[in-house]
């Protein structure tokens, strides 16, 4: 699993990217992509919080 900056840093990439194509093709591409990338990010995140709620559940059910 990569973690959630992995996936910042590859959307910044992106958008980079975007900015310096010449070609609207490209530069469209780019754009896309940096969208997937923001997403997968956004779901890393929520698994992370979604892990650690259930842990904090499971802790208190033990107590």
């Amino acid at each position: 699993m990569m973690s959630e900056q992995f996936y910042i840093d590859q959307a910044e990439s992106c958008a980079r990217a975007a900015d310096a194509a010449t070609l609207a093709n490209q530069r469209d591409t780019l754009v896309r992509s940096r969208s997937v990338w923001l997403g997968l990010a956004a779901r890393e995140q929520s698994i992370r919080t979604a892990r650690a709620q259930r842990e904090r559940e499971k802790e208190q059910a033990h107590d």
